[in-house]
């Protein structure tokens, strides 16, 4: 007998409190379109959500996001990080069996990659599921605003890390071992996918302060036990972190507007 269908939604979860980059959220310069929008495009884009709904506490957000014709999930200001406000707004659902957590600030996300997502939790792969890229470049290994994991041979994340991981220890005795290691290197992408009971367990998940120290809200799911797959996308797009980031988005984003690639 087969499986019955699997229901997803795309959650975007939506905050004007960064640190680094402040409101970087309704930053706009994309025809007046807001970033987050852009990042809502994407999951409108997939073909496996059900629906797709932007989660904030804030009104200016949740404006925005009405006039373009999305759900909001109003949300409260106690959530700490991305995935405990989607765990807030995903309470309120019913009937959705996983939830795709995709980050406001990742509007270059593949829409392919975000149906990839749905379908591994969907063949119950694992409790969880993230994307990666390989990371060649060794400037930007070093960068702490890209986020580097390592998984292990079954796929599963074994470490999470704004340092250069793996550490090539050897690498200035051997240089074909740096070559090497830099093949294994692989840059994270800050989508996740979880099956409804492990994302409404999310808040209430102790911390033995990994999470805190990187600044990484997935080093919590790794402490307490949860296997997260780590998928290969197939797109190779950047968070958005900075301001230079952002420019070099919108450059990106101009570039293929006007049809010269990118």
């Amino acid at each position: 007998m087969s499986s019955p269908p699997t229901t997803a939604v795309a959650i975007v979860p939506v905050r004007l409190g960064s640190r680094r980059l402040p409101h970087k959220a309704l930053l706009d310069e994309t025809d007046g379109r807001a970033l987050f929008l852009l990042t809502c495009d994407a999951a409108r884009a997939a073909r496996r959500f059900t629906s797709v709904y932007v989660a904030t506490d804030d009104d200016r957000v949740a404006a925005l996001a009405e006039a373009d014709g999305l759900a909001v999930l109003r949300t409260s200001e106690r959530p700490r990080t991305g995935s405990e406000r989607c765990a807030e707004a995903a309470a309120e659902l019913a009937g959705v069996d996983l939830v795709v957590d995709i980050q406001g600030d990742w509007p270059e996300v593949a829409p392919a990659d975000l149906d990839a997502l749905v379908d591994c939790l969907a063949e119950r792969e694992a409790p969880t599921a993230t994307l990666a890229t390989p990371l060649l470049d060794d400037e930007r290994a070093a960068d702490p605003n890209v986020v580097k994991v390592v998984r292990g041979l079954d796929r599963d994340a074994l470490y999470f890390s704004r340092a250069p991981i793996p550490f090539a220890k050897d690498a200035f005795v051997e240089p074909g071992l740096a070559a090497a290691q830099r093949a294994r290197r692989l840059r994270h992408i800050g989508v996740y996918a979880f099956m409804i009971g492990t994302l409404l367990a999310i808040p209430d998940l102790p911390s033995s302060g990994l999470a805190e120290t990187e600044s990484l809200e997935q080093l919590r799911f790794l402490e307490n036990g949860i296997r997260m797959r780590v998928l290969d996308a197939t797109g190779t797009p950047w968070g958005i972190e900075t301001r230079d980031d952002y420019d070099a988005f919108v450059r990106r984003w101009r570039a293929r507007r006007n049809g010269e690639g990118t």
